[in-house]
């Protein structure tokens, strides 16, 4: 039981994971702002939004790793047709800034992905000191039953019983 208090807790972690999702979030909104611009360059131009449109979608709703693919292909195309996006008042080198944006998002997003990947590692190496003392209090209690049967202390080798007294006290 000592042991297991002593764990580590999630808690420091899942605090990083929100900061690191926040931050990542709020440059997708940024980006997903400065895309309604070049959509209304390639409109003024003449060209097809789909693309754009279909970026925004995916940081709209959180997809990260799909607008990182689509980032590409928008700055890609943007670079074909810079020449008839400057004319209509696209900054140069905007296809740029597209790609750090990229950049900054994919390494936002690795850096979430390794936190919750530290999040399992430490779920993972707690579970066998719980796994540990599950079978020691199994081990008291099914002992305990029959050494203080037909007894008032009987019910105290109830496996329920013993873990509403380990618990921690809530706040």
């Amino acid at each position: 039981l000592a042991i297991v208090k002593k764990l580590e807790g999630t808690l420091k972690l899942t605090e990083e994971q929100k900061k690191a999702t926040a931050e990542l979030y709020a440059e997708a909104d940024v980006v997903n702002k400065n895309l309604n611009f070049l959509s209304s360059y390639f409109k003024d131009a003449g060209l097809p939004t789909a693309a754009i449109s279909s970026l925004k979608k995916n940081l709209k709703r959180g997809n990260i790793e799909g607008a990182l693919l689509k980032i590409e292909g928008v700055k890609q195309f943007v670079l074909a047709h810079e020449a008839a996006l400057e004319e209509h008042g696209m900054a140069p080198g905007f296809a740029t800034v597209l790609d750090n944006y990229k950049v900054s998002m994919t390494t936002k997003n690795t850096t979430e992905n390794a936190i919750m990947n530290s999040r399992k590692e430490l779920t993972d190496a707690n579970i066998t000191q719980y796994d540990a003392l599950l079978k020691m209090i199994r081990t008291i209690c099914s002992k305990g039953k029959l050494v203080f049967k037909d007894t008032v202390y009987e019910d105290e080798y109830v496996m329920s019983k013993v873990v509403t007294r380990m618990r921690a006290v809530k706040d």
